[in-house]
């Protein structure tokens, strides 16, 4: 008996040791796979991480090396009764905000005159700020400029006014004349073709000058103005408000370069002031019809997102009475 007792604890201590020995052999199998897919979760975030920084660096590689170098022509089809027969079928091209030494230099200005010269405008129009502000402005650039912008072909006129950064650089109205724009520092000037009516071309000065806004009341060449056709010239889009009262039928300015980033969604990012409330390629108010160009150069930052930098053509035509 006292050998079956003894059996019987030994068996009994062997049960419970044997149990032990599962829990713990449970709970490191449990801990292995506790620890495998903790490896499984970090192997994954890292791997959601690297992809992000990936796309993360293409995106900044793309706008920062890759779209500032295309270039896209932005067409518009403008109509207006009050166009004289004449000017129907007219083209202009707009260009804006080059800020030479950014990220336009020789080459990239060669490009965009000769994309110019190939839509074969009747008038070309520079809508201000030649050169970036933190660029000197060496007499080696000052010839790149004149060299390119001289090459530009139009079959009438080209004109040109100040922009904001244009008004501090003293060597910008001997380069734009020297390249044969006609600049038009708070000036009206009459445009005749083909014929005996003409329509008026304004071209105001920067915001930071104080414009004269009436000029476009008062008599040109001994004329009555009021019922031309009038084409306006303002680098900063939000001057309009300054002038709407004299009732332009056409405006083009610049200035905002489209806020450089856009994204889907949200108001377009580095908006200059002078351009928070017209900063859209476009705009109708009343019957005036109000383009703003995105540019062609940086400022503030060298990367353009989802707003190519772009030249605008415009082809006018004479709107007829019994169309509605």
């Amino acid at each position: 008996m006292k050998n079956e007792k003894n059996i019987s604890r030994s068996i009994k201590y062997s049960k419970e040791d044997y149990y032990e020995k599962d829990v713990q052999e449970d709970i490191q199998n449990n801990n292995i796979e506790i620890n495998e897919e903790n490896d499984e979760k970090s192997s994954s975030l890292k791997k959601i991480l690297g992809i992000i920084i990936i796309i993360g660096l293409l995106v900044i590689s793309y706008a920062c090396f890759i779209e500032p170098a295309m270039l896209e022509v932005k067409e518009y089809k403008v109509e207006s009764k009050v166009l004289p027969d004449t000017f129907h079928g007219l083209k202009i091209v707009q260009f804006s905000d080059v800020h030479y030494g950014t990220t336009i230099n020789k080459k990239q200005l060669d490009k965009v005159v000769s994309r110019i010269n190939q839509l074969k405008p009747d008038i070309i129009v520079f809508t201000g700020d030649l050169i970036d502000k933190n660029i000197v402005t060496t007499e080696e650039i000052e010839n790149e400029i004149i060299e390119s912008l001289t090459n530009l072909e139009c079959t009438l006129y080209k004109y040109a006014i100040y922009g904001n950064e244009d008004v501090l650089n003293e060597k910008y109205k001997d380069i734009i004349t020297k390249a044969d724009f006609k600049l038009l520092d708070d000036e009206s000037t009459l445009l005749y073709y083909k014929g005996n009516i003409p329509i008026l071309v304004t071209g105001f000065n920067s915001m930071e000058t104080n414009p004269n806004y009436t000029i476009l009341t008062n008599l040109v060449d001994n004329q009555d103005t009021s019922a031309y056709y009038k084409i306006v010239l303002s680098h900063e889009p939000d001057s309009f408000e300054k002038y709407s009262i004299y009732k332009p039928n056409l405006v083009l300015s610049g200035h905002s370069l489209g806020g450089l980033i856009k994204l889907p969604l949200l108001k377009p990012m580095f908006l200059n002031e002078g351009a928070k409330k017209y900063y859209e390629d476009y705009y109708s108010i009343d019957n005036t019809d109000l383009f703003v160009s995105s540019g062609l150069g940086t400022q503030g930052i060298n990367a353009r997102f989802n707003n190519s930098p772009s030249i605008n053509l415009f082809r006018l035509y004479k709107e007829n009475e019994s169309d509605n």
